[in-house]
């Protein structure tokens, strides 16, 4: 029979293994095992090794609710994007989760699929989850929702939208020069009917960008042709669409500026099933660079802006804010990140200038 002094180091198979069942596993005291896990203060190497060898025997894992309870941090940020088919909204997400990980903190991914209903719901409850501070690609905030930001004092960046006249940091790609630099690479070229393929206009890149085409025209004397300008959804089924009705009117551009990567493929499937080639019978620029562009035929040439450098940005600033409450009273920051041209093969001189 068993002694009265014989220990089960072992918890029950239901019940998660707390600080007490590894100090008891390892012999030692909580406030070792503490130590030890979260390497401060001094404690011994044999310790160290009782308290390691327990953990993984019991399958210790922190209780981070509690934690974040203790230390009024929960390590966790909220990330809110539009898209998560978007290539290049997942290359930032995940250099933003990289970055936030080396830091010590977890991402919490949302997308709205730019429905305001969705983004107020995922805002809230982000918020509810008690996130240090918010990455946010804004679809159409109301006033209420910024200001339970403001009041509650949750850290946010705005990224590649801006929202006018808000409290928040903000940082957004160059979309007025991006635009109007790739517009002017097509002009260099010869083309005057260049067709204009872009998103809605409420978010700010897109009107920028629109702007920035728009301004390259006036600049090189050339009309502007409003039936040979596209707004709308940016959907690569609403691009093929388009792309379809451009290329009806007579004479059909002879250029494209495409002001998102994201309708892409339904530009260029379309291009290939009317047999237009590129860029012998239109010249193609987009807005965004992707892997793929340098390896389709012809390569595609691009405005390239790098996801790694506002990734870099935004975290750098948020948990500036984060370590810094007393910052909240400070004039929120802008930031544009700055981009370059891409020149490829899909650009030409016009057949028939």
């Amino acid at each position: 029979m068993p002694t009265k002094n014989t220990r089960n180091n072992h918890p029950p198979l239901h019940k998660r293994a707390s600080l007490r069942d590894v100090a008891s596993a390892a012999n030692t005291s909580i406030a070792t095992v503490s130590r030890v896990i979260n390497n401060t203060g001094y404690f011994s190497e044999e310790s160290r090794q009782r308290v390691l060898e327990a953990v993984k025997m019991l399958n210790y894992q922190p209780n981070l609710r509690a934690k974040a309870l203790r230390q009024r941090y929960s390590h966790t940020i909220g990330l809110l994007i539009p898209n998560l088919l978007n290539a290049y909204y997942t290359a930032l997400a995940d250099d933003i989760s990289w970055l936030l990980n080396k830091e010590g903190y977890q991402l919490l991914l949302s997308s709205t699929r730019d429905d305001v209903e969705i983004e107020r719901s995922a805002l809230r409850q982000l918020i509810g989850h008690d996130v240090d501070g918010l990455i946010w690609v804004p679809t159409a905030p109301d006033e209420e929702l910024l200001n339970s930001l403001y009041t509650q004092h949750i850290p946010t960046v705005c990224i590649v939208r801006q929202i006018k006249k808000s409290r928040l940091d903000t940082i957004v790609f160059e979309d007025y020069k991006g635009a109007y630099a790739a517009t002017q690479e097509l002009i260099k070229a010869g083309h005057t009917r260049i067709g204009y393929i872009g998103g809605d206009i409420i978010f700010s890149s897109n009107h920028d960008r629109w702007q920035g085409y728009l301004k390259a025209m006036q600049d090189a004397a050339i009309p502007v042709e409003q039936n040979l300008i596209k707004l709308g959804t940016l959907r690569s089924d609403w691009s093929a669409s388009i792309v379809g009705d451009l290329l009806t009117h007579q004479p059909p551009p002879t250029a494209l500026f495409v002001a998102s990567n994201a309708i892409m493929p339904g530009v260029i499937k379309t291009l290939r099933d009317r047999r237009f080639s590129i860029p012998q019978d239109i010249s193609l620029i987009c807005f965004d660079d992707l892997d793929w562009f340098s390896f389709s035929q012809p390569p595609i040439s691009a405005v390239s802006t790098s996801h790694a450098t506002l990734a870099f940005a935004c975290v750098q600033r948020l948990l500036d804010r984060i370590m810094k409450p007393e910052s909240a009273k400070s004039k929120p920051m802008f930031q544009q990140i700055s981009f370059e041209i891409i020149q490829r093969a899909s650009i030409a001189p016009p057949r028939n200038p």
